[in-house]
């Protein structure tokens, strides 16, 4: 028991040194508290989950990398067209309903959507349901959410709910 929170609390401490690019002692010092306090921190209740079995979310995985690439490489020709001034924007923030993505689905397609240049999460306000983004363009948000959804129903949903 004592080795497995060892083991949690050292591995936090490294994530925190890789972060910060640094290591001194007092690096090292604030990451060993950082992460103690975190591993002891009690875990918010379950709630049963209903995951699709296991093989449907291995095959799933290949066409979900394959559609994020996708979407990197547009994301990188969309904010190239605006730096170079052949496209207007009208950056702004749009709210994207969670629906019926549990918590890792949540974290999922916000890191998936952030991997894009030109999105990034600003925060998931859980008690209206909403992701809210901050994009490049909100010129047209139902089209941006849109997107998100169709991502999240056709490749994610079936490797991370």
């Amino acid at each position: 028991m004592i080795g497995y929170f060892v083991l949690r609390v050292a591995l936090l401490c490294g994530i925190w040194l890789l972060a910060l690019g640094t290591v001194s002692l007092g690096d090292v010092v604030i990451g060993v508290v950082v992460s103690a306090a975190l591993v002891l921190l009690p875990a918010p209740p379950a709630t049963p989950v209903e995951h699709p079995p296991l093989l449907r979310r291995v095959l799933g995985f290949v066409p979900l990398l394959m559609a994020v690439l996708w979407e990197i490489m547009l994301g990188t020709w969309r904010v190239a067209l605006v730096v170079l001034g052949r496209r207007p924007h009208v950056p702004g923030t749009i709210e994207v309903p969670i629906g019926p993505r549990t918590r890792t689905g949540v974290a999922m397609t916000a890191l998936l959507v952030t991997l894009a240049p030109g999105s990034v999460l600003v925060d998931v306000d859980w008690e209206r349901q909403l992701m809210l983004f901050r994009v490049l363009d909100a010129s047209d948000p139902d089209a941006t959410r849109a997107e998100i959804d169709r991502l999240y129903e056709r490749f994610q949903r079936a490797v991370f709910p």
